[in-house]
């Protein structure tokens, strides 16, 4: 038998192997597409109409983190998107979060959304909104909501190279903000000096019009903690009653240097009061049993500093330090 043939014979032996066509990866959804699908979703809301949106047969949807499904709660009652917005993209992440204002049946508040977008389908949604009556147990935040117009323009700017940080750096800026909130330490927060926090649509930063509620036992005077600047707030310890659990940084705009975070925020599970430097005790003005805001928080961190925080929370009926994401 000759060579040629021989090698044939061997060829024949070796199995044959066939490769399926390879899959093409789907195609990042960048900025323009996150907020296509942002408007569409809360246009359908406002029409009542969850059909409206492009939804996942399997989306997992949450308001004020309890599980629900589209078309109900939020869905019938939101009338209008307000004029106030906030819009943090993550393309790499392939999620949105939206913050602002809206009308619903029952009276102006504040809206956190975060969605997930999949394959050109909306895979999670998860909604805040604090209601017409936005009061958290020991502040009364429900007038702020239909009083906002147009959002500070530092959420909607771009940085520079120069003041970009990469993503971890934004993330950690963020983290510190609840690691100086429990420690009682504005000295670990990268503030910037002329840093402004928003509430629930009211500043509670540098707002010496807006007073706070707590009170001192002995009767004695309080000190206006609103008016105080971020870091100044912190070291007062005022906050040394509260925890923050279960945080998640799912929204990183790395462009505009936003990190958007949700957290459970649990008030006075480490005491009724909290004792603030050179002064002494300060409690809510009637006892406060503890609880938790389920809270959604956006940090504009501009050259490595945290200069606007925008913060949208409800209270839960009871403490929940643990949420269903």
């Amino acid at each position: 038998m000759k060579a040629t043939q021989l090698a044939l014979i061997g060829l024949a032996s070796i199995p044959v192997l066939t490769f399926s066509p390879v899959k093409a990866a789907a195609p990042v959804c960048g900025r323009a597409c996150l907020e296509g699908a942002m408007e569409a979703y809360l246009g359908a809301m406002t029409a009542h109409d969850p059909s409206a949106a492009p939804l996942s047969p399997r989306i997992k949807y949450t308001e004020n983190q309890t599980i629900t499904a589209p078309g109900t709660g939020l869905w019938k009652s939101i009338e209008q998107i307000g004029t106030y917005r906030i819009l943090a993209s993550d393309p790499r992440n392939a999620q949105i979060a939206f913050m602002g204002n809206a009308r619903t049946t029952t009276g102006w508040t504040m809206l956190a959304i975060r969605l997930r977008v999949q394959d050109g389908r909306i895979t999670e949604a998860e909604a805040i909104a604090p209601g017409a009556a936005a009061s958290s147990g020991t502040f009364d935040l429900s007038a702020g909501a239909g009083k906002l117009t147009t959002a500070r323009p530092a959420f909607s700017t771009a940085l520079t190279p120069a003041e970009r940080r990469d993503r971890s750096q934004l993330i950690q800026a963020a983290d510190l903000h609840y690691e100086g909130i429990e420690r009682g330490n504005g000295d670990i927060v990268p503030f910037g000096d002329d840093c402004i926090k928003v509430e629930n649509g009211v500043q509670l930063i540098r707002n010496p019009n807006f007073h706070s509620p707590g009170v001192s036992p002995s009767g004695k005077p309080a000190p206006n903690f609103t008016a105080m600047s971020c870091r100044d707030q912190f070291n007062t310890h005022i906050w040394d009653t509260d925890t923050i659990t279960d945080r998640r940084y799912p929204v990183v705009d790395e462009e505009r240097g936003i990190v958007v975070a949700f957290a459970m925020y649990n008030q006075y599970v480490k005491g009724p009061c909290a004792i603030v430097v050179d002064y002494g005790p300060i409690c809510p003005a009637q006892p406060v049993k503890p609880y938790t805001l389920v809270m959604a928080e956006a940090f504009k961190v501009k050259a490595g500093l945290i200069g606007e925080v925008e913060s949208i929370f409800t209270p839960l009926p009871t403490l929940m330090q643990r949420g269903v994401w």
